[in-house]
């Protein structure tokens, strides 16, 4: 199934890749930028909410001193 989900995925941004040649607007381009920022901080937070993606607690924690 995950398989067939990023096929289509690759099929759907090839298709795409034709409208991103074309000039936008920079309207269109902040308005489109914002939209794809709140629908992505919106699934993220169900994906995360139902545990299907786990944060790490320390991101490259023996290599990086900083990390909480």
């Amino acid at each position: 199934m995950e398989q067939w989900i990023l096929w289509a995925l690759a099929a759907v941004g090839i298709g795409l890749l034709g409208l991103s040649f074309r000039v936008f607007s920079p309207r269109e381009v902040w308005l489109s930028f914002l939209l794809n920022a709140y629908a992505a901080s919106f699934f993220g937070s169900i994906v995360a909410g139902a545990g299907l993606l786990e944060y790490p607690v320390r991101f490259f924690a023996s290599y990086s001193h900083f990390a909480p």
